[in-house]
C-alpha cells in the first residue's frame, strides 16, 4: 500500500479550511429571516478553519486506494482557484 500528500490539506494535516458547516458556504445565516444575515460560525467568509484535516485525519498523507474521492476534492479545489482569481 503507497501513501501520497493529501489533496485537502496539502501534507499539512492541521489548520485547514473547510466549507462551513453552518450555512454550507454561503455566508449568510440559514436560521435568520433577514435576507442579509451573516453567518455565526464563519461570519460570512463560508470558510472555517479546523485544527485536524477531515481527509487525513491530521496524518498529511492519505493511502492510494482512496483515489476515488480525491478527484471530486480536487476539482473543488480548482473551481475555488478560478473563482478566488
Amino acid at each position: 500500500m503507497t501513501e501520497r500528500v493529501c489533496p485537502k490539506c496539502h501534507g499539512r494535516g492541521e489548520d485547514v479550511e473547510v466549507e462551513c458547516a453552518n450555512c454550507g458556504g454561503a455566508g449568510l445565516d440559514p436560521e435568520e429571516d433577514k435576507p442579509f444575515a451573516q453567518c455565526l460560525e464563519c461570519y460570512g467568509d463560508g470558510m472555517v478553519t479546523v485544527d485536524v484535516c477531515p481527509r487525513c485525519g491530521g496524518a498529511g498523507t492519505i493511502d492510494d486506494e482512496d483515489d476515488e474521492d480525491d478527484e471530486d476534492d480536487e476539482d473543488d479545489e480548482d473551481d475555488e482557484d478560478r473563482v478566488n482569481a
